[in-house]
């Protein structure tokens, strides 16, 4: 099991400033933020506007999952953005990988201090997450 994606199954959908979107199924999308990048609130801001106009595109409502391991800092503005935009109409959950202690930490941290608006969840492995998700998506 791991927790670092293998994004050569993916179908690349697009970039933000500090990450990588794929689509894992049609209702799934990964979350891959470039190797040692800090989350702030303009990123997170660019992150669910991309995924609110991915879902609204598709005309459906979908998952995420976030590969925490990458990240170095996620600062409190990225946390306040991810509690009060996420749009339910649009996102159906949220699932946080995170295997190594830093990446565990961030998703933990964020789930201590935030109230997401979407099942939110933190798991060590994507072969835990996807499960989690696709009984989410139903």
């Amino acid at each position: 099991m791991s927790s670092e994606p293998d994004i050569t199954r993916w179908t690349l959908l697009g970039h933000t400033s500090n990450a990588d979107f794929y689509e894992i199924e049609p209702r799934v999308i990964a979350i891959v933020p470039h190797e040692r990048s800090i989350d702030d609130e303009r990123t997170a801001a660019e992150s669910v506007a991309f995924q609110h106009a991915h879902w609204r595109a598709r005309g459906t409502r979908g998952a995420s999952i976030v590969f925490m391991d990458r990240l170095v800092d996620q600062q409190p503005g990225a946390r306040k953005v991810y509690t009060s935009k996420p749009d339910p109409a649009s996102i159906t959950c949220f699932a946080l990988v995170g295997g190594t202690v830093f990446g565990r930490a961030a998703a933990s941290v964020f789930l201590g201090l935030a109230r997401p608006t979407a099942p939110t969840r933190l798991f060590a492995s994507y072969e835990s997450a996807i499960e989690w998700v696709r009984s989410i998506n139903g």
